[in-house]
């Protein structure tokens, strides 16, 4: 039951973390899509178009990652608990 509580617990703060991330990158989405529309992209490297897709393209990586990272988490509680349920 332990090690239920701990995945739950994990999962909480796992899913809050998500969920963050998600709010910013949909607002870096609606701020890319504004200065589209505006056809705003600076000239310099840190605020160009490129850059932009780059940062959304990274942001949207990190999404990825939290959830496959939480996505094993749980298939390692799961075995974890078939093992011991086993023994």
């Amino acid at each position: 039951m332990e090690k239920i509580r701990e995945l739950i617990t994990m999962l909480e703060s796992g899913i809050e973390d998500y969920d963050a991330q998600m709010k910013v990158l949909q607002t870096e989405r609606l701020k890319y899509i504004r200065l589209s529309i505006t056809e705003s992209f600076g000239a310099e490297e840190n605020d160009s178009q490129q850059s932009w897709l780059l940062h959304l393209k990274q942001l949207e990586d990190s999404l990825n990652l939290r959830l496959n990272t939480m996505r094993q988490a749980i298939r390692e509680a799961a075995d974890a608990m078939q093992k011991e349920e086993g023994a």
